[in-house]
């Protein structure tokens, strides 16, 4: 197979080449991230941890790595070659996936997650960077949905496949060997790590584009970035605010969901992976549509600050869905769960498109580090916890429905009206 580089094919076919190795390593990173939620009972249990320790696992395992590498991955978009730094945090991933499967304490099991979750965090603003720069502008808000949803398929299939590998691998394993010894949960991460390690050699195939839209020359200078990147400061506060609070509802739901359904509805991952999974893809896909073609509809009808309308409708719809937990049973948990995951989606590619759109290509992928590095402090680090942590002050015993719902409402509502305001200072031409 012939590598992909610009020049070599007519533009059309170099462009979804380049989207198509994109969108599988993020589609196998994401799988692998997220495959540990629907086994996370299991794993809690036979490591015998807390919720506590739980919510760090799922939450500030992500939130720490995040935050310490973020600038320097985003200056490292902005200045190197982008599809190796996308090989390496493959490699990385992997390395994680692996180190999950023989940990057996709460430090091993923590360190494990932090390089799956930091690598595949910080694969976002390199894989943004490269799609923004293989497409117009006027299609870019369509294209980073269709990478969007690699990453929505991801999370998508650790659910679906959770329950029938825990079943399956076990039988297949032969007797007698080294894996036989391996519980069910640790199988499962094992195979996932196999299918990283597949997506980072197909990225050997890419070549790195040329970069498009530069603004001024800012070289090597982080300062004069982030100087450069400070005149956005009325637009991107309140939109890394909106980004922030709505990313806290969701990553909530995405860690609680489970111990809920197992806790309050006894499901087992084999009831409960199919349909949550094909959920969570449903969702993603109708809210990344609606969001990538209403930044586009919108930008044309009512300028810049119209790429940001879906994400004010998604931040006000995700209030009422954030009454998921405490619904009496699994049908309108189902729903309402539905609808915060697609108003998520939808937020998350209408705020991304209108970044895209307003910022300068040499000031993209340090303000998406940056925007990763917050997000991951409040939506992982502090929301997962900060639901446990509640439970215990009100004495809910392990009850964490009442608890989610209520950091579920508070959140979505700051995430409405920073939208608002950001909406607005985008539609000013000093934003622009």
């Amino acid at each position: 197979m012939s590598a992909v580089a610009i020049g070599e094919a007519p533009r059309k076919a170099v462009r979804n080449a380049v989207i198509g190795l994109i969108t599988l390593a993020m589609f196998t990173g994401t799988a692998t991230r997220y495959v540990l939620s629907p086994v996370q009972e299991l794993v809690r249990l036979d490591l015998g941890l807390s919720d506590n320790q739980m919510a760090l696992l799922q939450g500030m395992a992500i939130a720490l790595p995040t935050a310490l590498i973020s600038i320097p991955i985003g200056r490292l978009v902005d200045r190197t070659n982008r599809t190796r730094l996308l090989i390496i945090l493959a490699l990385v991933c992997a390395a994680g996936s692996l180190l999950t499967v023989v940990a057996h304490n709460f430090i091993t099991a923590f360190v494990a997650r932090m390089l799956v979750c930091a690598a595949v965090v910080a694969a976002q603003p390199a894989a943004l960077s490269l799609v923004s720069d293989v497409t117009d502008a006027r299609q870019r808000g369509r294209v980073i949905t269709l990478t969007s949803l690699g990453q929505a398929l991801g999370g998508t299939m650790a659910y679906v496949l959770a329950g029938p590998l825990l079943r399956w691998l076990p039988t297949v394993v032969p007797i007698g060997s080294g894996l036989a010894t391996l519980a069910p949960w640790r199988l499962v991460q094992l195979a996932f790590a196999a299918a990283v390690l597949v997506a980072s050699a197909a990225l050997l195939f890419m070549r790195e584009p040329v970069r498009r839209e530069a603004g001024a020359a800012l070289g090597d200078n982080l300062h004069a970035a982030l100087r450069e990147l400070w005149r956005y400061r009325k637009f991107l506060l309140p939109l890394f605010g909106g980004m922030m609070t709505v990313g806290m509802a969701d990553a909530a739901a995405s860690v609680w969901a489970v111990p809920v359904l197992t806790r309050t509805f006894h499901q087992t991952p084999a009831d409960f992976g199919t349909w949550m999974g094909l959920l969570m893809l449903g969702s993603n896909v109708v809210g990344a549509v609606i969001g990538g073609t209403t930044a586009d509809f919108a930008q044309r009808k009512r300028g810049r600050g119209g790429a940001l309308l879906g994400a004010v409708l998604g931040a006000a719809l995700s209030i009422p869905a954030a009454l998921f937990p405490v619904m009496p049973d699994v049908t309108w948990f189902a729903v309402l769960m539905g609808v915060l995951l697609t108003s998520g989606a939808c937020v998350n590619i209408a705020a991304t498109s209108a970044m895209m759109v307003i910022l300068p290509n040499e000031l993209r992928g340090i303000c998406m580090s940056l925007l990763v590095a917050v997000m991951g402090l409040a939506a992982f680090g502090v929301a997962p916890l900060l639901v446990s942590l509640t439970t215990q002050a009100f004495a809910h015993g392990a009850d964490v429905a009442i608890s989610l719902a209520c950091v579920g409402l508070v959140t979505s509502l700051l995430g409405t009206v920073s939208f608002i305001s950001a909406m607005r200072v985008a539609a000013h031409p000093a934003a622009n």
